[in-house]
This record gives C-alpha cells, sequence and structure tokens, in this order.
C-alpha cells in the first residue's frame, strides 16, 4: 500500500499477494480492484476521522465475476484516488487505514459456488502523507440530479423521482407505507420482544434505545418531503450484482439499479427472496448513518441467517447494522 500526491489528486496505490500454496479467488467486492463502491479504506486527519462521501452498494451474493483468480505467488495491483471520495481540504498530516478484510476461496471452493465458504485475512495497513496547498486538490464529485416530476403522496410528504420513470408505482407505494411501516416496528421492540430479540439481539436499555431513535431519525427523513429516488443511478453495475445504493454527497437520495426493479414490492408479499420494500428501509438506514458489516467470515450483505449471527453474536454491532433494520422491519410489517 502506497499513497502520493499527483497534481491535483490523491492516488493510493494497492498489491495484493497470494502468499498459500494454492491458487486462490479473491473477491473483488469492497476492494480497490473494483474501485470505490464500499468504504474499503478509512481517512483521518490529525487523528480525526473526515467522512467517506462515495456511494455504498447494496449488492447480490457474489457471482464468479466478482472474484479474480490469484495464481499462487502472484500478486495483482489497483490504484484509486482518494480525493474522489474523500475531502481533503486542509493542510496536515493525513492517514488512510485500509478497513475492510480481504475475502476469498479456494479452486474447489469456486467450482462449487461456495460462497457460504469465503474465508477472511485481516488486513492491517496504513499509510501517512503530508497534504499542503490542499485549495488545489479536487474535491469529492458531485453529479447534477435532474428531477423530472414530484409525485405527492399521503403519510411521507412527497417523493421526487429523478432519471424516471421506471415502476415508479412501486417505489411510491412503499414510500407511502413507511411513515406508518416505521410506528409499527417501533411496537416490534422494547425488554422480551422477540422480533427485536431476532434482529438486534439480547435486549440492553442503550441499545433498545439507539433502535428507536434511528427509527425516529428515518421516519424525520422521510417525513421532511425533500427526498428523492433515481432510478438507474449512474453508479449502477447492471451487469454485476448492485441492487441500490445511497451516497453522502447526495443527502436523502437513494440510487436504485436494475436489480432492484426484478423484486417483489412489499414485505409481506409471498416470496422468501429479499422485496423492494426492504430493500428502500435498508438504504434509508444507511442514509441516517447505519453500516453494513462482516459476519463470521462469511459474505455479508444478502441473507437473514448474516444478520441473525450479528444480531446473536454481536448486539452491538447490530444495532448499526442496516441490514439488521430492514429485517426488524419487514418482520414487523408482516406481524402487524
Amino acid at each position: 500500500m502506497a499513497c502520493n500526491r499527483a497534481l491535483s489528486a490523491v492516488a493510493c496505490s494497492f498489491e495484493f499477494t497470494n502468499n498459500a500454496d494454492e491458487d486462490l479467488y479473491l473477491l473483488k467486492h469492497s476492494t480497490p480492484l473494483e474501485g470505490f463502491y464500499s468504504e474499503f479504506v478509512s481517512v483521518s486527519l490529525d487523528g480525526g476521522p473526515i467522512p467517506y462521501q462515495g456511494p455504498i452498494a447494496y449488492r447480490m451474493p457474489p457471482a464468479k465475476n466478482g472474484f479474480v483468480l490469484l495464481k499462487a505467488g502472484k500478486s495483482i495491483s489497483a490504484t484509486v484516488q482518494i480525493t474522489d471520495v474523500f475531502n481533503t481540504d486542509t493542510d496536515g498530516l493525513y492517514t488512510v487505514q485500509y478497513s475492510r478484510p480481504l475475502q476469498y476461496l479456494s479452486v474447489n471452493e469456486m467450482s462449487a459456488m461456495s460462497i457460504d465458504e469465503l474465508k477472511d485475512s485481516s488486513v492491517q495497513k496504513s499509510i501517512q502523507i503530508y497534504l499542503e496547498d490542499t485549495h488545489l486538490l479536487l474535491r469529492p464529485k458531485k453529479e447534477g440530479i435532474k428531477i423530472d416530476h414530484t409525485v405527492l403522496v399521503q403519510g411521507c410528504a412527497s417523493a421526487n423521482i429523478a432519471n424516471g420513470p421506471h415502476m415508479d408505482s412501486d417505489t411510491l407505494d412503499i414510500h407511502k407505507r413507511l411513515c406508518a411501516g416505521i410506528d409499527k416496528a417501533l411496537k416490534q421492540t422494547g425488554n422480551g420482544n422477540s422480533v427485536y430479540k431476532s434482529w438486534f439481539g439480547t435486549y440492553s436499555s442503550a441499545r433498545d434505545a439507539t433502535v428507536k431513535e434511528t427509527y425516529q431519525k428515518i421516519k424525520d427523513t422521510v417525513s421532511t418531503g425533500e427526498i428523492t429516488y433515481y432510478n438507474d443511478g449512474p453508479e449502477c453495475q447492471n451487469d454485476a450484482d448492485f441492487v441500490s445504493y445511497s451516497c453522502a454527497g447526495y443527502p436523502n437520495v437513494i440510487f436504485l439499479c436494475q436489480n432492484y426493479y426484478d423484486k417483489m414490492k412489499f414485505c409481506s408479499d409471498e416470496n422468501a427472496n429479499i422485496k423492494k420494500e426492504q430493500i428502500i428501509m435498508h438504504e434509508w438506514a444507511k442514509v441516517v448513518g447505519c453500516t453494513d458489516h462482516l459476519v463470521f467470515g462469511g459474505y455479508y450483505g444478502y441473507g437473514a441467517l448474516n444478520s441473525i449471527l450479528l444480531a446473536f453474536t454481536d448486539p452491538e454491532k447490530a444495532v448499526e447494522d442496516a441490514h439488521n433494520y430492514a429485517y426488524h422491519y419487514c418482520e414487523s410489517m408482516v406481524k402487524s
């Protein structure tokens, strides 16, 4: 890992080496090998964290094209510009820390597409770089969003639709339900509640307060009328596994990708797969500050079992996790 200033940008290069005695398939998700679609590095200035402003993708389980074959003893490298997603506008000493584990499969596991067998390799790498004359550096990109039309809905103020229409009626039907749905979810919290325990783990008054506060933040956000659902977002990779994403650089905007549109609509629809309503709740949870965690070395980001495991093993992380709110919300909607 190395970071250097190049004219108006700060570029960081990363080299991944397979030190095993067998060939391995390295997952490109949440690594520089695919670019910034998650916060795989953190950046701080003189010890103070700088917010990540790039997209955070919600995705389907990885397919084979989400991996790269790394033969034994071989390396692969990639370079990204951290100035694309972090605001480095103050002179000083910056620390860039690699913040996600690397995940991989053996050749046999890849042949069977055994995603549940993904192994983790922790990363303990950081670089310090002193930057001056930072007013000359680029700032995180912000593409303009053209609002095509505004649709007034009852119950949760109004919602803007951008880059549409594209099955807008489903999205707006879901939006109409959010405030009432959050009220139902709030009723499924508290000590002794089985729905709360499934998705947020062992009860504590502090964690329960966090859950209630997070739901209230979501309700306050979606009821302001200053929100946008953006169809076919500019960062969508429709030949990959993107479902949706949000981005700190675009407050109160949810970007929808092609994989979103083919899902069933409501949490209560009879289908074991994830629903559009669940996806929307997941994204709003991220907008108000929740994150997505990794669990037990398995691929995390899609599937109820991983959220249940997170609640069981680490309730502190569960009450911070966007997936757990989405599952809790959906079960609350079904039970009510």
